[in-house]
């Protein structure tokens, strides 16, 4: 689950210091209410949403694109236990569980099931879902020793194409993790998976962001693009609406 908030604190001096990484994972470390709960596989399919509208890694192939709007589909099930928790009659004001606080192990069996989902349609998309969570856990080789020893982690040196679709998958999730964490300012994502060892060197974009508009410095989306996503409000209000659309129009 990704939690958001629907009122975040205007950007501090030192949110502004932090990588967009950095300001996801402060983000998610925070126990406050209310806030808003995103499942993954959402999250996931706003990074496909912004994939369709990259200009900055060329022409992405409609199963790369697939396939990244369903690299977090592992990730269902846990995610349908913990709303049906907090949704319980007597769930009262109970906090929410993070995806940076799921036990490494629960982790890599969504990891697992995602590249499984994947490769029911596109080998090559498989592969760049592999490439992308093997970069996630190699950042925590103890913690996910098994995952990395065992047959769903990228052991070979893969094909140029799919490095480059693995940096496209990246940035998507980045981008979509910090906009639903309700973040706000101005951050640089780099041309690379924000995980792999290029990130640090590779050419990156800015992006300036308010609770609508998204601009990005050089140009890397097409322009009057909208990208909307639903969340659900935590704790239940008891008068209003339940869920909140979030949506932002690129400039």
């Amino acid at each position: 689950m990704v939690i958001g908030w629907s009122q975040a604190e205007p950007q501090s001096t030192d949110q502004a210091s932090m990588s967009a990484w950095g300001q996801v994972e402060a983000s998610q470390r925070q126990l406050r209410l209310p806030c808003r709960l995103i499942p993954q596989p959402a999250h996931a399919v706003l990074a496909g949403e912004i994939a369709t509208d990259l200009t900055c890694f060329g022409q992405l192939p409609p199963e790369i694109i697939r396939a990244i709007q369903m690299h977090d589909t592992g990730w269902a099930s846990s995610d349908a236990h913990q709303i049906q928790r907090l949704r319980a009659p007597n769930a009262g004001a109970q906090l929410p569980v993070s995806f940076l606080a799921i036990p490494p192990r629960e982790a890599e069996e969504a990891w697992t099931a995602s590249i499984d989902a994947v490769a029911g349609f596109s080998e090559m998309g498989a592969n760049v879902v592999s490439r992308h969570f093997t970069l996630l856990a190699q950042h925590d080789p103890v913690q996910h020793r098994h995952f990395l020893n065992g047959s769903k982690a990228s052991k070979s040196e893969l094909h140029p194409d799919i490095e480059g679709w693995t940096a496209a998958l990246g940035f998507c999730d980045l981008l979509s993790l910090y906009l639903v964490c309700g973040l706000t300012g101005e951050v640089e994502i780099p041309l690379a998976h924000p995980s792999s060892p290029h990130a640090k060197s590779a050419p990156r974009v800015n992006i300036r962001l308010d609770r609508e508009h998204i601009r990005f410095t050089p140009v890397a989306a097409l322009a009057g693009k909208s990208w909307t996503i639903h969340s659900l409000r935590h704790p239940v209000p008891a008068h209003g609406p339940r869920t909140e659309t979030m949506t932002w129009t690129v400039q």
